[in-house]
């Protein structure tokens, strides 16, 4: 493999690791608020907290949609999902080397 390709093949794993950090950061967000929510016994701090967890899953929503629909990540088809994972470790393989 050509250092352009090793290049190439590292700016779609690269935009591939931004969206899946993305993803669990959005996943984190949703559990916090989550979580937060159910502590509050303030009907304010509730109303914020409900209306901040729903623009989270939204955003949660929109970044998984992204990655399905730029064959990131395959939720629907756990093995799909497996064998692309182990596509992704043998590329990165073939980059450090």
């Amino acid at each position: 493999m050509s250092i352009t390709e090793k290049l190439k093949t590292a700016g779609k794993m690269r935009d591939e690791l931004i969206a899946t950090e993305l993803l669990v950061s959005a996943k984190a967000t949703v559990r916090t608020y989550a979580v937060a929510l159910t502590e509050t016994a303030s009907p304010d701090v509730r109303k914020v907290l409900k209306k901040q967890l729903d623009q989270a899953i939204d955003n949660h929503a929109k970044i998984a949609d992204y990655m399905i629909k730029n064959e990131m990540y395959y939720a629907h088809d756990v093995e799909k999902q497996l064998e692309h994972d182990k596509e992704k470790i043998e590329k990165s393989l073939e980059i450090v080397k």
